[in-house]
Order: structure tokens, then C-alpha cells, then sequence
């Protein structure tokens, strides 16, 4: 190589150095603009969505605890303040909750086996709940300031048509509790029959009844108890008595009349003393403690010691009090020359004396051994014009009949309860045959 190309060679290598750095620095900015993203123009960033909003999650809310109930039942000697203070209620919160009570309720008046629930949210009482019938309810409820009131609320309660049927075999009662018939409703067909039935004497094996009454349920379906009754029937040595319930123009309450639209209220009631067994007739007999045979005024009647006694009639008291032989005795005088006296009471209700106008049924004494008797029971004695008569036969005529609209208005009521009582007992034959189901 000569010397010019020596000379051509250093400038090449010069050259090359020399550009060298031009070809990298072109190189890389080929590789920034190939990588980078071409720059918008600005309308076309003007055309990009703002970023989405960040939202914060709200914490989730505190839910009050829910209440706990305790159930309580008074026992003897509780009262509501030592119930309550039991239960773990303080002081003041239960003196503030029976003030609230108080005035929609006496608290004196609840008695032993009532039930209530109270309600507690943490340590405070949040309600108090009791029922004072089958179809009221007494809530008592804490407000926001402490304080308490109270409100009474009704239930609803539904009404059933219910048939019992049974014939006796020893007794009425077991009869009747074979049937499943409630012990209120029993007590008051004895007392809607006792103007005509002597239920110590009359009743005999193979007699039956038939009641037609109302089963009140609650919206829970559970019977809570049971309504009026619609119709009764007794069959007594092969006769049948019909009563049906009606309530005629006027009347404050229902009575029971016959099929013929005559009243069963006499004028005077055959047993003044419920579930008593006769214990001596009327006539002459041996006294159980002179020992000797004498004329024996009127009955006697075998009872426990304080069952009530009721009046056999509206009438007017003319003796009460004291009198020998009688020990304590009541003696009320009626229309048509009626007197019925009542002896060996244990006590008179205060206020109960001479002059005072008495109502059938109402309670004027109770059975005791006061005088000349053995043990407890009711001396009966019924006096027409100051003479004796046996209270087990003498006659009194039939109750008032109904007359005008009322007379119709009670056949047409006795037509409606009749054909209730011919589908009622088609479907109480339709259930107890196998297999088949009373339809709802």
C-alpha cells in the first residue's frame, strides 16, 4: 500500500469512527419512535373518557340485638313488682312499667297461673306482654326516653260450629267429657235444663244430649275457648227437650226457649246449688239427730262447704241471719205467693238483708253446717202461702212465649240452626267412617 493509500485508509477509519455515532444515535431514536405511541392530535384527546370514579364501600350497618323473651307465670303470694324484680328488671323500670299498666289494668287483678312475656334488649325491659281474656292482650312498651305505656289489643279470634253428641252410661260429666265437651259449656246446659230437669233424679243409662256451641280459635289456630251456644237437646227416658238460643226484641241478653218459642226461665229454679246431690226428700222422716220421726219441710241438698247458693227467683229478701234450728238462713219472698227459704248457710254476703230485691241466680249465701246439722249442706224449703211444698214436684208453669215479629224471627232462626245441625252431623258420620276426611 503506498503512501496516498496509507493516506486514504486513516481517512476511511476516520470517516467510520466518525459515524459511528451518528448511525447509533439515528438508530436509537428509530427504535424510540417505533416503540413510542405516535402523539394524538388534541381534538382526539379531547375525545377520551375521564377515568372512572373511585367510590368508597360503606361499612355495613350495625344491626341492633334482637330482644330476648323470658315467659313468667304467677305463683301464690307473687306479685307483679316481685315477678318483675325476679326476672332482673330494676327498680325504677318496674315501678314505671305497672304506673303504665295501672292505667289500662289494676295489677291487683292478676292471679295466680298468669302468664306473660317479657321483653329485654340488653338489660333494659323493652315490653311486657299479657293477656287479660281470650280476646285481649295487654302490651306495655319502652320508649326512647325510658318512659313506658301501655295499650290493650284485641285478637283475632275465629269462631267454629262444633257438635257434641253422647249417651250416658254412668254420669253426665263422664258422658259429657267422652264428647269432648268443654266444662263452661256443660255448666251452662245444666243450667239451662234445670228449670225442667232434676239431673239427680231424672237422668238414667241410655239418655243422651246433643249441644251445638262455638270453639273460639286464635290466629294461630290454637282454641283458646268457647262462644254461645246455639242449641241444645236432652232425651230423657225416650222424651226429648229442645232448647235453642235467641235473643228477642229489646232483651239485653240471649235466653234459651223451647221449640214452641216458650222461655225455659220459670219462676223458680228446681236446685239452687250447682253439682249438689240430694241428700233427704221432702216428708216425714227420721231426724238424723233428734232421733225421732218429723215432718221434714223441704230438702236437702249435699254440697262442698262455700259452694255458692243461688235464689231460686226474683224475689225480695224478708229474713236474713241467724235463726235456731236453721242456723244461718235467707228467706225471700216472690210473686204469686211464693216463699223459698235457704238454711244452714255458712255466711250471707255483706248487704244481703231485709228489703233488698235479689235477681234468679244471683248468689245469697253458702253452704255450710251452721244450726242443727250433721255436716255441710243446703236446707231447701219452697212455701206456697205459708204452706210447705216438696221443691222436687211442685208445678210452675211454662216461661213467657214470644209473640208478634219475635215469634217468627226465633222459627226462622230455629230453621237456620237446624240445618246446620242435620250437615253437621253428615259430616261427623262422613269423618268417622275408614278412610274418609271431614272436609275444610
Amino acid at each position: 500500500m503506498g503512501r496516498g493509500d496509507h493516506g486514504r485508509y486513516r481517512l476511511a477509519q476516520a470517516s467510520v469512527r466518525t459515524k459511528q455515532p451518528i448511525f447509533a444515535a439515528f438508530g436509537l431514536g428509530l427504535i424510540v419512535w417505533l416503540v413510542a405511541p405516535a402523539a394524538e392530535a388534541p381534538e382526539a384527546r379531547a375525545e377520551i373518557a375521564p377515568p372512572a370514579p373511585v367510590f368508597a364501600i360503606p361499612p355495613a350497618p350495625v344491626l341492633a340485638a334482637p330482644p330476648t323473651t323470658r315467659l313468667l307465670r304467677l305463683a301464690a303470694g307473687d306479685t307483679l313488682n316481685s315477678v318483675l324484680a325476679a326476672a332482673g328488671v330494676g327498680a325504677s323500670e318496674a315501678k314505671a312499667a305497672i304506673a303504665a299498666l295501672a292505667r289500662v289494668f289494676p295489677p291487683r287483678a292478676l292471679k295466680p297461673g298468669q302468664e306473660m312475656a317479657l321483653d329485654f334488649i340488653g338489660l333494659e325491659l323493652s315490653e311486657l306482654r299479657l293477656a287479660t281474656g281470650i280476646d285481649r292482650d295487654i302490651v306495655v312498651t319502652r320508649a326512647r326516653d325510658g318512659s313506658y305505656a301501655a295499650r290493650q289489643r284485641a285478637r283475632r279470634l275465629t269462631r267454629v260450629p262444633e257438635l257434641a253428641a253422647g249417651v250416658i252410661r254412668t254420669s253426665l260429666t263422664e258422658a259429657a267429657s267422652d264428647a269432648g265437651l268443654p266444662a263452661p259449656v256443660l255448666s251452662e246446659i245444666i243450667g239451662a235444663f234445670s228449670y225442667d230437669v232434676d239431673f239427680q233424679r231424672d237422668l238414667q243409662p241410655e239418655d243422651s244430649f246433643e249441644v251445638l256451641y262455638d270453639r273460639l280459635y286464635d290466629e294461630r289456630g290454637k282454641a283458646v275457648g268457647t262462644g254461645e251456644i246455639a242449641y241444645a237437646a236432652m232425651t230423657l227416658s225416650g222424651k226429648t227437650l229442645r232448647l235453642y238460643r235467641f235473643l228477642p226484641t229489646g232483651a239485653r241478653t240471649a235466653e234459651f226457649f223451647t221449640a214452641a218459642g216458650e222461655s225455659v226461665k220459670k219462676a223458680l229454679l228446681r236446685t239452687p246449688v250447682d253439682g249438689a246431690r240430694l241428700s233427704s226428700g221432702f216428708g216425714m222422716r227420721l231426724h238424723p239427730i233428734l232421733g225421732y220421726t218429723k215432718m221434714h219441710r223441704g230438702v236437702d241438698f249435699a254440697a262442698p262447704p262455700g259452694a255458692p247458693i243461688m235464689a231460686a227467683g226474683d224475689g225480695m229478701v224478708e229474713r236474713a241471719g241467724a235463726a235456731g234450728a236453721y242456723g244461718n238462713l235467707v228467706l225471700l219472698k216472690h210473686d204469686g205467693g211464693y216463699e223459698t227459704a235457704y238454711a244452714h248457710m255458712s255466711r250471707i254476703p255483706r248487704g244481703l238483708g231485709p228489703g233488698t230485691r235479689v235477681r234468679q241466680g244471683q248468689v245469697i249465701g253458702y253452704v255450710g253446717a251452721t244450726g242443727r246439722a250433721t255436716g255441710p249442706h243446703l236446707h231447701y224449703e219452697v212455701r206456697l202461702r205459708g204452706e210447705p211444698m216438696n221443691p222436687m214436684s211442685v208445678k210452675i208453669g211454662p216461661g213467657q212465649p214470644l209473640a208478634g215479629a219475635d215469634i217468627a224471627r226465633f222459627h226462622a232462626e230455629a230453621e237456620a240452626t237446624d240445618r246446620k245441625l242435620l250437615a253437621l252431623r253428615q259430616a261427623t258420620l262422613v269423618a268417622g267412617l275408614p278412610g274418609a276426611r271431614l272436609a275444610q
